[in-house]
């Protein structure tokens, strides 16, 4: 089962995800998402790379999630 965390970072949502992949490991994902108005901006998907653990692969994502908002936001 995947664990997903969610934070709030500059009027963005990230959706930070560790998914369990075969052999072991987790892989790193994030939903970026802009809040704001009475509906959903943007959206965008992030498929990142594979992690030993679940907690490294969910740091990842929430970075990774961080610096996208810094360049595109």
């Amino acid at each position: 089962m995947q664990t997903v965390e969610r934070h709030v970072f500059e009027d963005y949502l990230l959706s930070c995800t560790a998914l369990p992949i075969a052999g072991g490991g987790y892989q790193s994902r994030v939903a970026i998402t802009a809040l704001g108005g009475q509906r959903t901006r943007a959206q965008r998907f992030l498929d990142l790379e594979c992690f030993d653990t679940e907690v490294e692969a969910l740091e990842h994502a929430r970075q990774a999630g961080m610096d996208w908002v810094r360049l595109h936001g």
